[in-house]
């Protein structure tokens, strides 16, 4: 046994035998091949679908994060009541007035233009009015033959006194005459008939010239009208001021009135003080005051402050806008501030009654069931959510409920922003 062992190693190790040394070392290496390759296939089919798997999902998630909205979010923040009060306010003229033509007829004359500065009584037009000057011709050809009429019958009644004078002594006298036997009572009585008729007849003049003389007036009355009226085709400024608009030109139709067809000639502000309307918040309502001061910024006007009074205000709060009218007033008297400019009013010193949420204007959605805001939690996800809107503040809007101090909303949501779905929040305009 022993020899036969140590015969098979000399065999194998023999340099001398080499071909059946190497013949019985190839089932070796062909074991060790079929195991070395066993083991690959088993590495293989254990490992690679589980890093298949892995490179799948990182894919995925790749995707899915590039497939996400990205949003520009802000929080929702509770105003200060120390904080100065920001409102948005509507600039007007002191005093703008359109002016209308008092009488029909054709503009003639024109003398001023938009932007020309005008004074108290200054010729601004001139209408011709053939219609009225006819008119007026007629009037007081009316007036003078009621005159005439009138004259007429007060010397018909001077006449019908005379009469009745000498009616009254003829009277007397048969009366006297009648008593003696001298004349008959028939004679007496056609006496007495004549003064009662010469009687009567002055109280006919009389009432005839009181009749008259109301007629007489009355057409002096329809001939001042009509002058007045003629004084209207020169049309004059009513105020200081500057005019801002001019609807008609030289050979334009003017048609009298306020309505209907008619438009307004001119129209004249009075821009050396300025008017500014604001709506203050019902919760800053009890803050405002007569003569409170206020500033006032324009965006158009970069570096410029105009400090305002508050003038009046309506001490009521509008049902629908829960908000109180006060109105300020500004001097301007080089005329930097315009009509119909837009800027953002400043109270330094009003104070609310209770804090509010805020969020800027561009987070609030409005839909059919209400207003919404988009809301993203710590997941990123969406979330919209109803709300009830309180005060605009023009850039900013208060919510009265259904949204915290500190919770993120999405400015301007897109439709790719839907309830439940994941965005990237954009971190740079993150709060």
């Amino acid at each position: 046994m022993e020899r036969s062992t140590k015969a098979l190693i000399d065999d194998v190790t023999d340099p001398r035998e080499t071909r059946p040394r190497k013949a019985r070392l190839r089932p070796l290496l062909i074991f060790f091949a079929v195991l070395a390759i066993i083991v690959i296939t088993a590495v293989v089919v254990g490992v690679l679908p589980r890093l298949q798997r892995r490179n799948g999902l990182q894919a995925a998630a790749g995707i899915d994060r590039a497939q996400r909205p990205v949003v520009n979010v802000t929080a929702a923040r509770l105003r200060t009541t120390d904080a100065p009060l920001d409102l948005p306010g509507d600039l007007q003229a002191l005093i703008e007035s359109p002016i209308f033509a008092r009488a029909d007829g054709y503009l003639v004359k024109r003398y001023v233009d938009i932007g020309d500065r005008v004074k108290d009584g200054q010729m601004m037009a001139d209408i011709e009015t053939p219609e009225l000057d006819q008119q007026i011709l007629q009037a007081r050809a009316t007036l003078s033959n009621s005159v005439s009429s009138l004259k007429e019958l007060e010397a018909d009644l001077t006449l019908a006194q005379a009469n009745l004078k000498l009616s009254q002594q003829t009277s007397q006298r048969w009366v006297l005459l009648e008593g003696r036997g001298a004349v008959s009572h028939q004679e007496t009585d056609e006496k007495r008939a004549d003064l009662g008729v010469k009687q009567a007849q002055v109280e006919a003049a009389r009432a005839k010239i009181a009749s008259t003389r109301d007629l007489v007036n009355a057409n002096e009355a329809n001939v001042h009208r009509l002058e007045q009226m003629k004084a209207f085709s020169r049309v004059t400024a009513p105020f200081d001021g500057m005019v801002t608009a001019r609807n008609v030109d030289v050979g334009t139709l003017i048609n009298a009135g306020n309505g209907g067809v008619s438009k307004a000639m001119f129209s004249v502000a009075q821009t050396g003080t300025m008017r500014v309307f604001v709506n203050v918040p019902q919760t800053y309502a009890g803050s405002i005051r007569t003569g409170m001061p206020a500033e006032l910024r324009v965006q158009e006007l970069p570096g410029q402050v105009f400090h305002a009074n508050v003038a009046r205000f309506t001490h009521e709060v509008d049902a629908g806008s829960r908000s109180m009218l006060a109105i300020l007033l500004i001097p301007n008297p080089r005329g930097t501030l315009l009509p119909g400019m837009y800027g953002q009013v400043r109270f330094p010193g009003a104070k609310s009654a209770s804090g509010a949420v805020t969020i800027p204007g561009d987070a609030l959605v409005l839909s059919s069931q209400g207003p919404r805001v988009a809301v993203v939690d710590a997941d990123s996800r969406v979330h919209f959510r109803m709300v009830k809107v309180g005060t605009d503040f023009g850039n900013e809007v208060e919510i009265t409920s259904g949204l915290a101090a500190g919770e993120v909303v999405i400015m301007n949501p897109a439709d790719a922003a839907k309830d439940g779905a994941l965005v990237e929040v954009h971190k740079s305009a993150k709060e």
